[in-house]
């Protein structure tokens, strides 16, 4: 059985975890999958330290059975190193998300989301790394909790199968876009700088400029703002939010 990162015998022996925050019941729960995690040591220990994530192991393999049933996993991180296929769901919406570690010089090897939800290159800060595991996390438990739509005004979003409707019309998202919309929709009301949806969204702290973010609200406003109907709001000189129309 995989046992808490603090208590296993290899080079991550020292991220002991300080106990979770009061307002946080329920960290992210991360299955450490592979070899080679030298690189990752600063930003490991940071994730293990924020109470906000447990890691566990690291195992060389994953047995749906016996890690599903023993720590329940909602992420899976893999290391450069593992050669380790992605589980397969098979439309179980409960199974964990895969966040894949990937060398610099991998990243234009193969299509990084073939086989996993998430990647990140490595090195990366820990800032990076604690912001993909925790979105990873918060789908999860979106999808897992039987998949409830979340509603604004005519705006209908399904976190399970990634179908968004607008007044019942079916819309094409892409995948950044839908990110994006779902964070939007889980916080309607408030205003997010351009850096913020970057952190958040994107989970980076910046990516070819802010216009970035411009360009995926312009493409959330062309294919969901119908007649009348208006969600996103423009705060000049700060940023962006959504509110009910």
């Amino acid at each position: 059985m995989p046992q808490p990162l603090a208590q296993v015998d290899s080079v991550m022996t020292t991220y002991a975890r300080r106990p979770p925050p009061s307002n946080q019941s329920d960290p992210a729960r991360v299955l450490l999958l592979g070899e080679g995690w030298e690189p990752m040591n600063g930003a490991l220990a940071a994730a293990a330290d924020s109470g906000a994530i447990v890691l566990m192991g690291p195992e060389l393999n994953y047995d749906a059975e016996v890690n599903r049933d023993t720590i329940q996993p909602s992420v899976l991180l893999l290391s450069p190193d593992a050669d380790i296929d992605a589980p397969d769901r098979n439309g179980d919406e409960s199974a964990p998300l895969v966040l894949r570690c990937v060398a610099d010089q991998d990243l234009d090897d193969a299509d990084l989301y073939e086989d996993s939800d998430d990647f990140v290159s490595v090195p990366c800060t820990p800032s990076e790394l604690i912001k993909r595991i925790l979105r990873l996390a918060r789908r999860h438990q979106l999808t897992s909790a039987s998949a409830e739509l979340v509603h604004v005004g005519g705006i209908a979003l399904n976190p399970a199968t990634y179908q968004v409707t607008a007044n019942g019309r079916p819309v094409d998202l892409a995948w950044l876009e839908f990110q994006l919309l779902l964070f939007l929709m889980e916080n309607v009301g408030r205003v997010f700088t351009r850096d913020q949806l970057l952190a958040n969204v994107w989970g980076v702290e910046n990516i070819g400029g802010t216009r970035t973010v411009d360009v995926h609200i312009r493409r959330l406003r062309y294919k969901l703002e119908t007649g009348n109907a208006t969600y996103f709001r423009t705060v000049k000189n700060v940023g962006y939010g959504m509110m009910e129309p």
